[in-house]
């Protein structure tokens, strides 16, 4: 029996590796029969090649993105990665804990760049900077982590032992040794719950730096490695929160909050084969919602659960807030569905210390990247209110960064001239119950005829005032409050909106609240306060549903959960008119469950010539 010599031994297996990594980019192509010689083919050597040729010319499109994240002085050093041009960046929260709330960051193309902290999710180890400096910076795109598998190819970059002194990364690539993996962190925080384990080497200082897939997507954040008894050195055992986590935690991160992760108070154990609740708080919105103890958990936020620590481990990569769905089996057998909002996991914050600190055995960082010695600043704000807007100037700035990608991606046109006219037919279920037709004038103003089981109703916003038809000359002037309770009237101020820089003005300034969920689709939830600090909410998605970043506007309402006379209007089907993105489908629903309680289906979308004599109300009015 002949045997390959080692080196032949390696081509094969890289050849073998070629094969199945080529699948992804599409350029698969049939092996001849292998040869008896110890030469490398011509075509293995052909797909080593292009392996490699691919390989790096992914490494060459995400290396600007990448960031050296150091202190005010250059002390210390970890990693990040710009996720948008605007400079908006994510690296790990013990980065910024060891570097305070501003620093300088590090690009490929040897300059530094000042950065401020924006957001911090101390439970699941993540921040956001906002690196400044640039009109545009290089950056890349968030994956899909949920579509990663054992076995995909994946690579590091960040800056191990501060080795990037010119700031160009260092890049490892490596292979997914596991998904859905646990690592507990120091009581409520640096918990990674879902985390992606990769064998790419990951040692102190690539904290905060990017796992990207062989697309050049982010598929996570390095943060963690198994170092205990091992010199802190890599040994292969490298872990990164999972970027599906972060996009739950995003909207929250550019409010400025020092965000806490969801809990039910409510905790689950293995008993006889099922998943069972074994405490609960009785005073809880769960129990009040219909949980009992012994019952049995089926699913959670659309996931089968098959054990107790698969819940812990999925709960870890949900905020504070956020809208849970919950499929529970009575003891009598009766399935019952739970929606309630999540209550916050409080912190047991210790601020940090004067000195410099030994980091935990089991978190990356380089020994000489201790936290800033006195850093008050950074404790001060640590030992602020969790779960509130702590930095209004940059909250600001990023409801003016969602608004102007919302507009970017829906308005495609110049300013029109012409009145939008929309017909829709009303449905109740399945049931037609009558129709409306809404006309939209170039300046914003509207008039709705809405006719249902019988009524007729007509509305009008002259461009200042709300106003409702109570007899044929008669119209009854509408307070905001009235406004804000009637979906037929919030449904065309959300389709306008989108033309206003300011959108939504007539109801208050426009704030980021932080993170949610409408129709199974992560938003930015908007808040609006009047005068009298009366509330309104807005909610603009994240991504569309093939998890490609998309803003449009998903849902108006004038309370947060929908809840009382609180309808909201839920927008889909968007259809280009007149250059701009309209919805075909407006759902009015209750409850975060979101019921129906009636629909809006668009039969007919275009535009007539603006008469502004249609939006007027005669001059006898009822007040």
């Amino acid at each position: 029996m002949k045997f390959l010599r080692p080196y032949k031994l390696f081509s094969v297996w890289i050849a073998c590796a070629v094969v199945f990594e080529l699948v992804g980019f599409g350029h698969l192509k049939c092996l001849p029969a292998q040869t008896t010689d110890d030469e490398v083919s011509a075509a293995e050597m052909e797909l080593i090649r292009e392996f490699e040729d691919a390989r790096i010319q992914v490494i060459e499109q995400v290396v600007g993105s990448v960031v050296a994240v150091y202190g005010p002085s250059r002390q210390g050093g970890g990693s990040g990665v710009i996720f948008d041009p605007s400079g908006l960046a994510l690296t790990n929260h013990h980065v910024i804990e060891g570097a305070g709330l501003q620093g300088i960051g590090g690009l490929s193309d040897g300059k530094l760049y000042e950065w401020e902290l924006v957001g911090t999710d101390p439970g699941g180890d993540v921040a956001v900077i906002q690196l400044k400096g640039r009109d545009s910076f290089p950056w890349s795109p968030l994956g899909d982590s949920d579509s990663v598998k054992i076995g995909d190819w994946a690579l590091a970059m960040g800056n191990p032992f501060l080795l990037a002194e010119d700031q160009t990364p260092t890049v490892t690539l490596g292979v997914v040794s596991g998904v859905e993996r646990f690592q507990e962190g120091m009581g409520s925080q640096l918990v990674y719950g879902n985390c992606i384990q990769v064998d790419s080497s990951i040692n102190p200082g690539n904290s905060g730096g990017p796992l990207f897939n062989m697309s050049g997507e982010v598929i996570g954040i390095n943060g963690r490695g198994s170092f205990r008894d091992r010199g802190r050195v890599n040994v292969g055992l490298g872990y990164a929160i999972s970027v599906n986590q972060i996009k739950n935690f995003l909207p929250d991160l550019l409010a400025t909050k020092i965000v806490e992760h969801g809990t039910l108070d409510a905790a689950f154990s293995n008993r006889n084969g099922k998943v069972l609740c074994s405490t609960l708080d009785l005073d809880s919105p769960v129990a009040k919602s219909g949980l009992a103890l012994g019952d049995e958990l089926l699913e959670f936020e659309g996931r089968e659960i098959t054990h107790a620590n698969q819940f812990k481990n999925l709960i870890c990569t949900y905020p504070e807030g956020w809208p849970a769905e919950l499929l529970i089996k009575k003891q009598d057998g009766e399935l019952l569905r739970i929606h309630v909002r999540l209550f916050g996991l409080p912190y047991n914050f210790q601020p940090p210390p004067a000195g410099p600190r030994k980091l935990p055995e089991e978190e990356p960082g380089d020994e000489s990247d201790p936290p800033i010695p006195g850093n008050r600043e950074l404790g001060q704000y640590l030992a602020g209110e969790a779960g509130v807007m702590l930095n209004p100037d940059l909250n600001t700035k990023a409801v003016q960064y969602v608004v102007s990608k919302w507009r970017k991606t829906n308005v495609k046109g110049p300013a029109r001239s012409e009145t939008w006219r929309i017909e829709d037919e009303i449905y109740k279920g399945s049931e037609r119950t009558g129709s409306q037709t809404i006309e939209i004038a170039p300046d914003g103003r509207f008039r709705v005829e809405w006719v249902n089981n019988g009524q007729t109703v007509l509305l009008v916003f002259d461009g200042h005032d709300f106003w409702k038809q109570v007899s044929k000359n008669k119209f009854k002037k509408l307070d905001l409050v009235e406004v804000k309770l009637d979906p037929r009237l919030t449904q065309v101020l959300g389709i306008t909106a989108v033309e206003s820089e300011s959108p939504f003005s007539v109801f208050g300034k426009l704030t980021l609240d932080g993170s949610d969920k409408v129709n199974d689709a992560i938003s930015y939830r908007m808040l609006l306060l009047d005068d009298e600090e009366d509330w309104f909410y807005a909610w603009l998605s994240l991504f569309d549903r093939q998890g490609q970043p998309k803003i449009v506007l998903r849902k108006v309402a004038s309370d947060q959960n929908c809840e009382g006379d609180g309808q909201g209007v839920m927008f889909d089907e968007f259809a280009l008119c007149e250059g701009v993105m309209l919805p075909r489908l407006k759902k009015v629903v209750r409850g975060l469950d979101e019921q129906e309680v009636w629909t809006a289906k668009t039969v007919s979308l275009g535009s007539i010539k603006h008469d502004p004599a249609r939006f007027q109300v005669p001059e006898q009015v009822s007040r």
